[in-house]
Formats: structure tokens, C-alpha cells, sequence
């Protein structure tokens, strides 16, 4: 009699449990600074390439769904792999038919195509994480929805943003038995994020303009990047050089675009065919030496560009060029990957 009462007892207390359990939750990752703590007190062109919590931990079997501000991906590499390159170069599609405003064929025709590498552009793999595999969000377009991704093992998987060098984030995966952060203490570590960041950025622009004849494409740390080149503007005499630097550390990539505004700006950073533009992606002259002088007639209409430049060990791009300028007069030059909000003048004298 006492097995009878035991038997349905137990059975009945674990009927109780399984469903409990067995709950999967669902935990929101920003993939940019979320709306509520968006950078204040610093011009709308210093952006967080961060996401947020930069770490999170959920029970195996939970979900994290990746939320995107800004132009962002999510990509999870095979465990202990890097995360592939936002772009690739293409030797079996040459550059072809560039030619400047004077009709010349530019260097960089025959050289490699460059383009957006499609295991990043597009959606892959499936969405549970296990560490095997590739497995991302394509690149956002319109208004991207929520890319949701389910944890089938235990673990900490590290996953990326491929369009900005060093942006990365970590999610620990425990046994179900195992405590983790209630939502409430997740938004609070949001929230200390957003705070350090925040405070980070004033700092950073407060102290961008570097001596000399310099000009800092941005003035990045941790994530914190500006879209903008310090000072804005620079004064030098004619035939002064002004050397053109990423910062430090950037998740970034800049090009410098000098030349008649209309032709600068009509250069954009994507090309024909989902290709990126020869004459954003390369020098505007070959990379075995200085740039030319400017004059109002290089390359036919006083165009001169440095190609892109970045800080990634891993890119084939420099993080700096010079300039020199031979006339007086005042120039507008660009990024032609952030136009029209990023760009500077040079005056000279």
C-alpha cells in the first residue's frame, strides 16, 4: 500500500517540475547602444560599435535574441576560429575600365575586385549554437528584425559583428540547474555599460586634435568610434604635407577623398553588381610610393585619394597617408565609406 501512495506522488510532483524545467527563455542582446542609452553630450557622429550586455549568461536550451542600432551583423565562427572578413578580394574578377576624369586608366585596373564575402552579406547556418559551424545574421537591410539564435550546449561561445573590426561579444551557457541574471540585472549591467561608455566618449572627443600637420581620421578606444576628422579644419602653407591617421585602435575603416566635391561625393563605397568601388577600396595612385602632389589636374580635375585605411592586423590596408598640397585655396576632402556627415577642409596659404 505505501509503494501505491509513493508511485503517484512522485509521479505527480515531477508532472509538476518537467514544464518548469523544460521553459526556455529568451534574453534581448543590442547589437549598437540601445535606445535608452544612446551617447550624450557628443556630436551624432560618435557612435558605440558595441554590444550590450558585452556578455550575458542563459540556461542551455535558452534563446538570445540580437536586436541591430545601427549597421551591425552577428556572427558565430566555429569554436575557437576568428570571425570571417567583412570583405574579400576576388582575383579571378579584375578591376576593369577605371579610368579618371581625364580619360587616364587608373593603377588599380587588373588588380583583385574587391567585394562584400558572402559567407557575411547573407544569412548562414542554422540558428542553434553549438559551437560547430557557421552560423549568422546576414547584413541588416530596411528594418532588420531580431535575429534569434537557441544554446543547445553548455559552454561560453564568442560571436561577432564582421563590419567592425573588435566588436565582439560572449555568451555563457550553463546547466539549467545553474543561477544566472534575472532581466533586471541584465538591464542594470546595461545600463553600467552605457555609462562607461557614454563617459568614454566625451573624454575621447575632447582630446582628438593630434600637433603638427596631422588630421585624426576619428578618435576611437573600446568601441567608441567618431565618424569625423580632428580638427575639422586645418590651416597650412603651400607645398606642406598633412598626414591623414586612424587612431590607435578602431573598429572602423576611413578612407581621405580630396577633389571636386560633386566627383568625390559621387564616389560611394558599393559598386556595380554588389562590388565595392576601385576607387574607394585602393589608392588613387600605385602603393609603392608617396602620393603625387596635389594639383588642380591630377587625375585630371585635382583627385587624389589614399584607398581605405584601418587598424586590423589582419587587413592588407595601411592606417595612414600624406598629402601634399602645392596651391592656395581651400579643400573639402571626405570618407567616402560615411559621407556626406564625414569630411574636413584643408585651407592652405
Amino acid at each position: 500500500m505505501r509503494i501505491r501512495h509513493v508511485l503517484p506522488a512522485a509521479a505527480a510532483v515531477a508532472a509538476l517540475l518537467a514544464p518548469a524545467a523544460a521553459q526556455a527563455a529568451t534574453k534581448p542582446v543590442y547589437a549598437g547602444t540601445p535606445p535608452k542609452g544612446a551617447l550624450s553630450g557628443v556630436p551624432p557622429t560618435t557612435v558605440d560599435n558595441a554590444f550590450y550586455p558585452a556578455k550575458i549568461k542563459v540556461h542551455v536550451g535558452d534563446s538570445v535574441a540580437y536586436r541591430f542600432v545601427g549597421f551591425h551583423n552577428v556572427f558565430f565562427p566555429p569554436k575557437g576560429k576568428p570571425s570571417p572578413a567583412f570583405a574579400v578580394l576576388n582575383p579571378s574578377a579584375p578591376v576593369s575600365g577605371a579610368k579618371d576624369a581625364g580619360g587616364a586608366d587608373m593603377w588599380f585596373n587588373g588588380q583583385p575586385s574587391a567585394g562584400f564575402n558572402p559567407l557575411v552579406a547573407a544569412p548562414t547556418g542554422s540558428k542553434v549554437i553549438n559551437g560547430k559551424g557557421n552560423h549568422g545574421s546576414g547584413l541588416p537591410s530596411g528594418k532588420p528584425k531580431a535575429y534569434k539564435v537557441r544554446f543547445s550546449k553548455t559552454g561560453t561561445f564568442t560571436y561577432y559583428c564582421s563590419i567592425h573590426p573588435g566588436m565582439k561579444g560572449t555568451v555563457q551557457v550553463v546547466k539549467r540547474s545553474s543561477k544566472t541574471p534575472s532581466r533586471a540585472a541584465d538591464a542594470k549591467t546595461v545600463k553600467k555599460q552605457a555609462s562607461a561608455a557614454n563617459k568614454l566618449a566625451k573624454q575621447l572627443v575632447a582630446n582628438a586634435t593630434p600637433s603638427g600637420n596631422v588630421v585624426n581620421a576619428g578618435n576611437d578606444k573600446k568601441g567608441i568610434a567618431s565618424l569625423a576628422f580632428f580638427p575639422a579644419t586645418k590651416t597650412i602653407r603651400a607645398g606642406e604635407s598633412v598626414t591623414f591617421q586612424m587612431p590607435g585602435s578602431s573598429t572602423e575603416s576611413h578612407n581621405v577623398a580630396v577633389g571636386p566635391e560633386p566627383y568625390v561625393l559621387g564616389q560611394t563605397l558599393e559598386g556595380p553588381g554588389g562590388s565595392l568601388n576601385p576607387f574607394v577600396v585602393y589608392r588613387s595612385d600605385p602603393p609603392t610610393g608617396p602620393l603625387p602632389p596635389l594639383t588642380p589636374t591630377t587625375h585630371g580635375n585635382g583627385f587624389l585619394a589614399t584607398g581605405l585605411l584601418d587598424t586590423d592586423s589582419r587587413s592588407p590596408f595601411p592606417n595612414k597617408d600624406t598629402i601634399t598640397f602645392t596651391t592656395p585655396g581651400t579643400y573639402v576632402y571626405y570618407c567616402n565609406i560615411h559621407q556626406p556627415d564625414m569630411k574636413g577642409t584643408i585651407v592652405v596659404q
